[in-house]
């Protein structure tokens, strides 16, 4: 049994700073400002890794800032969508992909969306 790594897995792991991976001796958050930067470390490399895979993925259709008039109405950033309405489907288009993948898809697309 073979372990699949797919192209968002590798985006994230290039993402990931070195200096997160192999910390130096007694180098050591503060508590939850330490994970506050993680989680938002985190954020951005989903976010950077959801763009790329929406790029290849989904522009065509939507455009690379989700912009792009479609037939059936307004552009993908002017929908107000929901995130669980834009992952809902992203689970449709992207059936086969890794939930990783999915859930960076998502962030990404809901970070397009133009909010009131």
């Amino acid at each position: 049994m073979g372990m699949r790594v797919t192209r968002g897995a590798v985006l994230l792991l290039l993402a990931w700073p070195a200096a997160k991976l192999f910390p130096a001796p007694g180098d050591r958050g503060s508590g939850s400002q330490a994970k506050t930067v993680v989680a938002d470390e985190h954020r951005e490399r989903l976010l950077a890794a959801g763009k790329i895979l929406f790029v290849d993925r989904c522009a065509k259709c939507h455009a690379e800032r989700g912009d792009k008039p479609l037939k059936s109405g307004l552009p993908l950033n002017q929908r107000e969508l929901s995130e669980e309405e834009i992952a809902r489907a992203v689970s449709g288009r992207l059936k086969n992909a890794p939930d990783e993948d999915k859930r960076a898809v998502v962030l990404y697309i809901s970070s397009l969306m133009k909010r009131k």
